[in-house]
């Protein structure tokens, strides 16, 4: 056996624990970077996103004949599903305001449902319609008030559907009132991405509503959305879900204290895209421009159909902007009237649709 002096094991012994930290320093700054890249890797398989498109649209069927004011209702709506089955991308929820009549009602489920085949009824159609799970507010039937117009179509299961009819309303020259006005609810089931995947399905609520159309009843449009707001908080919703609200809010976006008052009364966010139309676009809807004749010259764009989402509860990860598109049919309409000239477009209601894209998280 050799002996090795005390003094080296003195000398050495520094240097060999110095070399030693210096290798354990070195291998770890050599680790750190994958060890991050698996905490990513970790973390994103953990968390995925599902987009959702809402789109919202009056479709204006009313019921009227022609001869009263050149709605042509058969001959637009002829045309609104096959136009928008052309989107890309493709909305999974449709919200519809003045689905009025049956035959408009009837007709967008036989054009609609292999592509959505999930629907809602129309609110206020039946106060006592057992196909809802719940009817509240001021649903009564009577001869001389009709339907709301309001129901909502979905590619994704409705596990849910509530109706909800206003008290807020008032005697104006938009009849309106003669409507059974409120809300529409659909709870759904979404269908993720992978169909693989085990993950719990994810809850999306959606609110589609119709408010006062009368200029002058801002007030009456608050005390709806104080309405609206009730009903959604009285389901209590757990705030990790997405609730979305969405229709024809009569709100102008370009009276700005009027805007913040549907943001506030509403407790929801939106934030709309710059440039491109408006829904009510009198310059670019030549539908618009029949009905309203030269009203309609030189005023501008507004909008009044909102998708929002409720600042609340489940925010989406991407920053969605609200879109109107110019909605049109690749093919035109003819409208033949008595004493007038026939008519020839390619608009199909006299509002323009409105949608957002959604990013919502979902775990794994």
């Amino acid at each position: 056996m050799v002996v090795v002096p005390s003094i080296l094991h003195r000398r050495t012994f520094p240097i060999v624990l110095a070399t030693f930290i210096i290798l354990i320093a070195a291998s770890c700054a050599r680790a750190t970077p994958e060890l991050k890249a698996q905490a990513t890797r970790s973390a994103a398989s953990s968390a995925v996103s599902q987009a959702i498109t809402v789109m919202t649209y009056n479709i204006q069927q009313l019921g009227y004949p022609n001869w009263i004011a050149d709605h042509f209702e058969k001959q637009r709506l002829a045309l609104i599903p096959e136009t928008i089955e052309t989107f890309a991308p493709r909305p999974d929820v449709l919200v519809l305001q003045e689905v009025f009549t049956q035959h408009a009602y009837d007709f967008l489920l036989s054009t609609l449902s292999e592509v959505y085949p999930y629907h809602t009824q129309v609110v206020g159609e039946d106060c006592k319609d057992p196909r809802w799970k719940s009817i509240s507010g001021n649903c009564r039937m009577s001869l001389y008030k009709g339907n709301s117009g309001l129901l909502i179509f979905s590619r994704w299961p409705i596990e849910q559907q509530h109706a909800y009819v206003f008290d807020a309303v008032r005697v104006s020259k938009t009849f309106d009132f003669l409507a059974r006005k409120g809300v529409v609810y659909a709870k759904i089931e979404v269908a993720q991405n992978d169909p693989n995947r085990l993950a719990e399905p994810m809850m999306l609520h959606v609110f589609g509503t119709h408010l006062q159309a009368s200029a002058a009843e801002h007030d009456i449009r608050l005390l709806q959305l104080d309405e609206m707001r009730r009903f959604i908080d009285g389901f209590e919703i757990p705030k990790d879900q997405a609730v979305i609200l969405a229709g024809d809010f009569n709100i102008s976006s370009i009276d700005q204290s009027g805007f913040n008052d549907m943001l506030a009364h509403a407790m929801a966010k939106v934030t709309l895209e710059k440039g491109g139309v408006g829904s009510i676009s009198d310059s670019t809807n030549g539908y618009r421009r029949l009905l309203k004749g030269k009203k309609a010259e030189g005023r501008a764009d507004l909008t009044l159909d909102y998708v929002l989402f409720r600042r609340d509860h489940l925010q989406p990860m991407n920053k969605p902007k609200l879109q109107v598109i110019d909605f049109k049919s690749s093919v035109a309409w003819r409208g033949d009237r008595l004493f007038k000239p026939n008519v020839e477009l390619n608009d199909l209601s006299d509002h323009y649709p409105a949608i957002m894209q959604f990013e919502f998280s979902v775990s794994d």
